[in-house]
């Protein structure tokens, strides 16, 4: 008998007239195991069944054709371009343009809209809705962060006084509180990330922190302190680092020892504009506007492309979910589909069942997963 001992981790032994004793090869335990093992050629009784590192079991691939469920205006969304999705227990929240927000009660089956549209739905707000302070800052939504106590909401705002962030909090009465633009620099919204009391906004000009426990402002960031590019599109918090996707790159900020470092064209990117950052098992990928994926390689602290079979590489990306077994990846062109597990990719469209094959976003709920795009809202029934 000959084994290879480097490449086993679970194995099962097999003793006649006994039963199945299994053993984890990578244990302290390994030393005595080893000399069992080496000693198995003289033990003609006994004889071993190898099989592959014991996982949970493996996603299956998602089998066509899909099932979907769709949401569109005439089931209660106030508009069709879905530039962001939450989920929070019961709730699933869509964030669109100029409709502000629609929140959907799955058990119920009930929709509601919070949009400064028509009349104030606070009696003490009145006069021009910008200015309303017990609602959404505006109703170009475009990012929702679900937080332990409440939920942010980033807006994007083209024209003067109004915009910025906002929560929702139903346990406070009113819910809604409205933020002021911290001096112009936090109006136009597009990424954000909460770590404790510190809440994160990237805008169109940089980064700004918000103290949650005394809901005050307290420092901005630009590229005049080591932001790769002003335009923050997309954050990610790893510990005690703040990572950046801008228009000029990526910027890794240690929110502790207060250093920066950001990554280019010499750092492995190929494109400079990462409109999404996601942390997959210990990896963190980046997703570039128009289309390409990065993993970061933190032993050369390098980024390097991904290369894949991925059907629809060459489509814009918008953003990217990871699951306990996938990576979706929203493009302009559908839904890119990572199994985390076999490396393989797959894609759905909408000639698989999407509303649109433009995706802007995309949450996890238990067994589905919910799409925003340009034409409403898809439900992908993963165990329909």
């Amino acid at each position: 008998m000959s084994i290879d001992l480097n490449i086993l981790k679970d194995l099962w032994v097999h003793v006649e007239k006994r039963s199945l004793i299994r053993h984890n090869y990578l244990l302290r335990t390994g030393d005595l195991m080893k000399s069992f093992l080496r000693g198995l050629s003289v033990f003609p009784l006994m004889w071993v069944l190898l099989l592959s590192p014991c996982h949970e079991a493996l996603a299956a691939p998602l089998k066509k054709p899909l099932s979907f469920e769709h949401f569109t205006q005439k089931d209660g969304l106030t508009s069709d371009m879905v530039y962001a999705v939450a989920v929070k227990g019961d709730e699933v929240w869509f964030g669109t343009y100029a409709g502000g927000t629609s929140l959907y009660h799955k058990s119920k089956r009930t929709w509601k809209a919070y949009t400064t549209k028509g009349e104030p739905q606070v009696k003490v707000d009145d006069g021009n809705s910008i200015q309303w302070k017990n609602l959404l800052a505006y109703n170009h939504v475009s990012v929702i962060l679900p937080d332990v106590d409440r939920i942010w909401f980033g807006t994007y705002f083209y024209g003067f006084g109004g915009g910025g962030i906002s929560y929702y909090d139903p346990q406070k009465k009113p819910p809604w509180k409205r933020f002021t633009t911290h001096n112009g620099v936090a109006k136009k919204i597009v990424s954000m990330a909460v770590n404790g009391d510190e809440l994160w906004i990237g805008s169109e000009k940089g980064l700004s922190l918000l103290d949650k426990k005394s809901e005050q402002w307290k420092n901005f960031y630009s590229t005049q302190h080591g932001l790769s590019g002003n335009f923050v599109n997309a954050l990610l918090i790893d510990s005690d680092v703040l990572w950046a996707g801008t228009n000029g790159g990526i910027t890794r900020f240690h929110r502790i020892q207060k250093t920066w470092k950001s990554y280019g064209a010499n750092e492995g990117l190929t494109e400079l504009e990462i409109k999404t950052l996601v942390k997959v098992g210990d990896k963190i990928w980046a997703g570039a506007i128009q289309g390409t994926l990065f993993e970061y390689d933190s032993e050369a602290d390098r980024w390097k492309k991904m290369e894949s079979s991925d059907p629809l590489n060459n489509g814009g990306i918008h953003a990217m979910l990871v699951t306990k077994d996938r990576t979706f990846v929203c493009r302009d062109n559908g839904v890119s589909i990572y199994d985390l597990a076999t490396g393989e990719s797959d894609a759905i469209t909408a000639s698989d069942g999407l509303l649109s094959s433009t995706v802007f976003s995309a949450a996890e709920d238990k067994d589905d997963i919910w799409f925003g795009t340009d034409k409403g809202v898809s439900k992908l029934l993963l165990n329909p």
